[in-house]
């Protein structure tokens, strides 16, 4: 347990010397930013948790941003990450919160300056379902469900991992799409729509409204060559 323990701490803080290490390499590319108000809840895909680091920093310089994690390993690996960086992690448990944590976090959406980021598909997947706590939260805060859909010029794709989870290389691009899709319901959750073409993948597309019932699941037509297991 002590040397399991110890590996961890030493996986985390290389994980964090990694993460400064693309701040200062990696170009940030925004579209659409003006569908971010300071004041949303941000839904974004597990496989990009990674690199959402690297985003939610850029966007707390207009408003904080509160970051739901599960209390397992895994969210403990990015509570770690994220209070390393200077953010609020809220800890919720599997599904839904419980009822105090649930009543704090809707509290803390009545401030017009504070976001709430939660991993749709997370913890455990299916990859590409949204849960339906991202969909409760914005509507009964009636706060506005803001899509983030990433891609990457270079980057590892973790494919033994239920979320193929990307890893970004340095000196690479990141290009952050955002798409404010209003208030959700959970009565009536957007669609959502994958495309073969990742750099045209968009969790929040305005045509989602014309998809059918149901969710498209298909793998990315092209893997990055290389691929290697980090974790």
């Amino acid at each position: 347990m002590e040397e399991r323990t110890k590996g961890t701490n030493i996986w985390r803080r290389l994980s964090y010397g990694y993460l400064k290490l693309l701040e200062k390499t990696v170009r940030i590319e925004w579209q659409q930013p003006e569908c971010y108000r300071g004041h949303n809840v941000i839904g974004f895909w597990h496989e990009d948790s990674f690199a959402m680091n690297l985003a939610l920093r850029a966007m707390e310089r207009d408003a904080a941003v509160s970051v739901l994690v599960t209390p397992d390993e895994q969210g403990q690996y990015f509570q770690y990450l994220l209070e390393r960086l200077g953010k609020d992690a809220v800890r919720i448990g599997y599904g839904f919160c419980n009822a105090g944590t649930l009543k704090d976090i809707l509290e803390s959406l009545r401030d017009n300056k504070r976001s709430v980021a939660i991993a749709m598909d997370g913890p455990f997947g299916p990859r590409h379902i949204p849960k339906k706590l991202t969909y409760f939260l914005s509507e009964k805060s009636q706060t506005e469900l803001l899509g983030v859909t990433v891609s990457y010029s270079r980057a590892v794709s973790l494919s033994g991992q239920w979320d193929h989870c990307h890893i970004p290389l340095p000196f690479s691009k990141i290009t952050v799409r955002l798409d404010n899709y209003g208030v959700a319901a959970c009565q009536y959750p957007p669609r959502i729509r994958l495309y073969q073409d990742e750099k045209k993948c968009s969790i929040m597309s305005t045509d989602n409204l014309l998809t059918q019932r149901g969710t498209v699941l298909e793998e990315m037509s092209t893997q990055i060559a290389g691929q290697r297991q980090l974790m």
